[in-house]
């Protein structure tokens, strides 16, 4: 499996050291786009349908500032 970073575009098949952020809403309450930043890569995690990947913390930063800007606007 390829892994693409949703910033830059950087394709890996092995993506060590990359980022993972996972968004989901919260069952049962108001609470909406709850993001879980994720330390250390995770195979199994990165395949969830709700993971984002990114290739450097750069990326990962870049994408929680767009992401934020979104949301309350």
């Amino acid at each position: 499996m390829e892994y693409l970073c949703r910033i830059c575009g950087k394709r890996e098949a092995e993506p060590q050291g990359w980022r993972l952020v996972i968004e989901l809403n919260k069952p049962g309450t108001e609470i909406k786009n709850t993001i879980f930043i994720l330390d250390q890569w995770d195979e199994d995690r990165a395949k969830d349908p709700h993971a984002t990947c990114f290739c450097s913390d750069e990326c990962e930063s870049r994408y929680l500032a767009d992401r934020h800007q979104q949301l309350v606007a």
